[in-house]
């Protein structure tokens, strides 16, 4: 069974579909294809429309370990708002977000020197030791580095150039992208 939730912050909507089967139908057949795509659900992978009145923010696991992360942004009323969760290898978290969102970073938008990612060794559980990674250090901001519609993407990964052993990356998906595919 496959699970995709969509949370909006501020608990404006949440969105959630199972691959559940009614006798022989399919639960998702009962739904425009279209509606799915736009809903990242046909693709797994989220997206929204260009002009959406959303940013999503992502967190990936690249390292290969379980990580821990602090992700934090500044929502419309510039209050800070967290998420920190622990993540498997190869997983991903996806938090959409109302807009505006002035500022987000991995680890705490307050304070650029704190940590964002923790990769925990040995099976990885909580109580197990662990590598604190480089903080980030970096505010991202609505306006400069990503628009309504974007999605940013905070990536941990393995890095030579660190102490740890492990980096965080930021990429930002334009919600535009796919219009330079096409010349």
């Amino acid at each position: 069974m496959h699970k995709a939730v969509f949370r909006i912050a501020g608990g404006v909507a949440v969105l959630g579909w199972t691959g559940l089967l009614f006798g022989c139908l399919n639960a998702a057949s009962l739904l425009n294809p279209e509606l799915l795509t736009t809903l990242g659900l046909a693709a797994r992978a989220s997206d929204l429309p260009g002009e959406a009145p959303a940013v999503v923010f992502e967190v990936s696991n690249q390292t290969g370990r379980t990580i821990e992360f602090l992700l934090s942004w500044r929502d419309a009323n510039n209050d800070v708002q967290q998420r920190r969760r622990a993540l498997p290898a190869g997983d991903s978290f996806a938090e959409v977000v109302v807009c505006p969102a002035s500022a987000v970073t991995l680890g705490d938008v307050s304070n650029l020197d704190a940590v964002g990612a923790w990769v925990r060794l040995g099976n990885g559980g909580p109580d197990d030791p662990f590598i604190e990674v480089e903080p980030f250090g970096v505010l991202l901001q609505d306006g400069i580095n990503y628009d309504c519609g974007d999605v940013v993407t905070f990536s941990v990964q393995r890095s030579n150039a660190t102490d740890s052993g492990y980096r965080v990356f930021a990429f930002i998906r334009r919600s535009g992208a796919q219009s330079f595919l096409n010349p």
